[in-house]
This record gives structure tokens, C-alpha cells and sequence, in this order.
């Protein structure tokens, strides 16, 4: 398996200081702004319990607010979870719905990036679910690569981002589609000009064919791609 670069992995976007994205409302703005949000997470899912037997242990790449953490957990008592994030306002949200609901025996949160992680335990499973298409593509591998260290082998991989290529007329008409599907979910133009806005200062798409070559040159195969939601899409790999 590849040895992972040094990789610079921070954020474009800082979801502790950004105002356009607030900790607090981030539930609420991916389920608008990412067609079939609930029912990706319901597939991611599926695939999960298709490869996994029933105690298992799994790394949570970008844990958020906490939402995959608790629905995964909630599905499967048995498994253990690590949720990693850099920001703090994410995870303390996590932290608090976590305990609601009781879960914290099986749920472990960390406030750090992949390659800090130590080299072991190595994890039955990963997850990076709207991570990857913030971090510029000079650095996608070893994020990538970072993961992959940890997996055991055969391990599944599920990852979601936004992809396309900025600045061609396929990605300008999916752009027009996602605008009209925001106008649908109820968003005003203001608040349509704003997430825009975002995405061109912060979100680094690539084409699905860079996204294989990328899980390939990290050491996964068997790529899947399992959902579309207009611009976002959903792939299964695993370790070599």
C-alpha cells in the first residue's frame, strides 16, 4: 500500500469562523443544498452492513455535527466508532447529541486530522462523506492515502463529495439544475447567491474518472459509485 505524504488536509472552509455555513444550522443546510442527503446516508448504510460483520470498527472521516455517527450507531449496537473533525464547534455539537442519546460507550470523537491519527488500531471500515471536495486536489491523494493506511485490508470505503469540472458546459448546466432544485427546497435568491458563493471560494470538485484514478493510486480497488444526488456523488472501495 502507498506511504502517505505529508499532506496539507486543512479546510478551505473553516466551519468555526465562516458565517455563511454556521455550526448550527449545518444540519439543516445539507439536507437542502444535497439532493437525496437522507437517502445517501441510507445507502452508505446498507453497504456497511453488506460488507461488516456484526462487531466491528469503524473511522468516521469528518464526523460533523454527528448525524452519521448516532444513525449508524443507533442501527448496529455492536459496533465502535472514532469520529474525527478540526473543528471544535462541530464536534461539541456531536458531543451533546451523542450523549443525548446515550451513545458515548460506543462513540469516541477526536479533534484532529487523519494523518495525526496513530498508525494503529486499523479500522474494519471508513467512511469521508462531504470532506474531500474542500481540500484543493494537490492534497486529495495523500487524504486518501491517510485513510487507506488505517483500513485493514479488504476494508470498505465510502466516500460522498461534489464532483465535476469547474468551468465546463456540463458543470455550468448541473450548476443551473442545482440552482433550480435550491429555488424548490425554498431558498431565496439571496440565500442561493451566498451558497454559490461558497462553492466557488472553497469547494474543489474533480471528475468522477479523477476521483478513480485518486482511490486507485491510494491503494483501494472494487470502486462502486452506488449514488448521484445532480452533483454529488456516492462511491464504495476497498483496500488492496
Amino acid at each position: 500500500m502507498p506511504t502517505p505524504q505529508e499532506p496539507m488536509q486543512k479546510p478551505t472552509i473553516d466551519f468555526d469562523t465562516n458565517p455563511t455555513v454556521p455550526t448550527s444550522e449545518y444540519d439543516e443546510m445539507a439536507r437542502i443544498a444535497l439532493p437525496g442527503y437522507e437517502a445517501m446516508h441510507t445507502m452508505a448504510l446498507s453497504i456497511l452492513k453488506s460488507h461488516l460483520p456484526k462487531t466491528a470498527n469503524l473511522l468516521i472521516v469528518g464526523a460533523g455535527t454527528g448525524m452519521e455517527l448516532i444513525r449508524y450507531s443507533q442501527s448496529n449496537s455492536e459496533w465502535s466508532f472514532l469520529g474525527i473533525d478540526p473543528s471544535a464547534n462541530m464536534l461539541e455539537i456531536a458531543r451533546t447529541k451523542i450523549e443525548q442519546h446515550n451513545l458515548s460507550e460506543c462513540i469516541t470523537l477526536q479533534q484532529t486530522y487523519t494523518h495525526e491519527l496513530p498508525s494503529t488500531p486499523l479500522y474494519d471500515a471508513a467512511t469521508s462523506i462531504l470532506v474531500m471536495h474542500f481540500i484543493p486536489d494537490d492534497a486529495k491523494l495523500a487524504f486518501l492515502q491517510s485513510i487507506a493506511q488505517r483500513l485493514k485490508q479488504g476494508a470498505p470505503f465510502i466516500l460522498v463529495d461534489i464532483f465535476g469540472k469547474k468551468g465546463t458546459p456540463e458543470f455550468e448546466r448541473i450548476i443551473t439544475y442545482i440552482q433550480s432544485y435550491w429555488e424548490e427546497m425554498g431558498r431565496t435568491e439571496a440565500n442561493i447567491k451566498e451558497m454559490l458563493a461558497t462553492f466557488e471560494k472553497g469547494i474543489y470538485p474533480v471528475e468522477e474518472a479523477r476521483v478513480y484514478e485518486l482511490l486507485q493510486q491510494a491503494g483501494f480497488t472494487n470502486v462502486i459509485r452506488f449514488y448521484t444526488g445532480i452533483w454529488v456523488g456516492g462511491w464504495v472501495a476497498s483496500t488492496c
